[in-house]
């Protein structure tokens, strides 16, 4: 069975097509990706334009006549940050949903967090052993921990790259008094909320989400050597970065490696985010996995459809979409 997995962000909307018979590694064996923009049209209010609204329409009816014939099983549609914390997100969640043809589920931050989390630990291995991950997105930061399959705990903080930068970062560079403000405001939050965690065994640290994925990039590359995929990123080599790209326009910052042009504005806030919250959990240095929410729903998908029978996999997906969907 094809499962047709189709993610609506910040900036783009990704059409997925993946085969549950074959998904020990979840790849996708067909893709569609079309802009959505929604971070570049959400108002400091948490207000969606209308313009931002039609555009991420089209971007799905783009995805879905992209598919055409080639989706023949269920389509888990659902919404990351930009649509969940919307202030006008059940509305917009409504219009994706008829241009969709199917209704559009939102994760909770935890629930997310736990999904990207069952991911890394596929990807990493060491069942029984600590693991925490690191996730920065468009609305919030998650870091989660423990040794199973999913996570024990997870700690949710309102530091998402899109929000930290539509809030405190007007300005095209931000004035060094408002980049000193934000500082403090990202500070303030993720270290009394990770000060326990200074100080414990948090086991293998990993980093997932393509905020540190980029910052990997800019952080190992230098100016005559681009690191196009690197397996760690150290918090000594970010903070070096971080006075620069507060400097830099946004046109400059898409220039940079492993920068983005869609994330140039907003890569600034992650990495203030990304630094503030390793330096309140104690890591130096975060492995960094290419797998993260859609990987963890793919296994979440495959471990219902295994304890169901050939015929009855449709209902179990449809099932396991209400229970983890609001």
């Amino acid at each position: 069975m094809k499962l047709g997995l189709l993610d609506i962000g910040s900036t783009a909307a990704r059409l997925e097509l993946v085969d549950l018979d074959r998904a020990r590694l979840p790849r996708a064996s067909w893709s569609h990706k079309a802009k959505t923009r929604l971070a570049d049209h959400t108002r400091p209010d948490g207000h969606v334009t209308e313009a931002g609204a039609e555009q991420a329409v089209r971007a799905v009816e783009e995805c879905v006549r992209a598919a055409e014939s080639r989706l023949t099983g269920p389509l888990v549609a659902f919404g990351t940050a930009a649509v969940r914390d919307a202030a006008n997100g059940a509305e917009l969640r409504e219009r994706l949903g008829r241009a969709a043809g199917c209704r559009i589920g939102a994760l909770s931050p935890h629930a997310e967090a736990a999904l990207c989390f069952h991911a890394a630990r596929r990807w990493h291995g060491r069942e029984r052993s600590l693991l925490t991950t690191f996730d920065i997105g468009g609305g919030t930061a998650e870091v989660a921990t423990g040794a199973g399959q999913y996570p024990d705990e997870v700690i949710s903080l309102p530091l998402g790259a899109a929000k930290l930068t539509r809030e405190h970062l007007p300005g095209d560079p931000p004035s060094p008094k408002v980049v000193e403000a934000l500082h403090r405001t990202v500070d303030d939050i993720a270290a009394p909320a990770l000060a326990r965690f200074a100080d414990a065994d948090l086991g293998q640290s990993v980093g997932q989400s393509k905020v540190l994925r980029q910052l990997a990039v800019l952080a190992a590359s230098s100016d005559d050597k681009l690191v196009r995929h690197p397996d760690t990123l150290a918090r000594a080599n970010l903070r070096r970065w971080i006075p620069r790209l507060a400097a830099l326009s946004q046109q400059e910052r898409s220039k940079l490696p492993g920068v983005s042009r869609s994330r140039a504005r907003r890569i600034l806030a992650g990495a203030v985010a990304a630094d503030a919250l390793l330096r309140a959990a104690g890591v130096d240095e975060l492995d960094l996995c290419p797998w993260g929410l859609r990987e963890g729903l793919v296994f979440r998908f495959v471990e219902a459809c295994e304890q169901a029978e050939q015929r009855a996999r449709t209902d179990a997906i449809e099932a396991l979409m209400a229970e983890m969907f609001a």
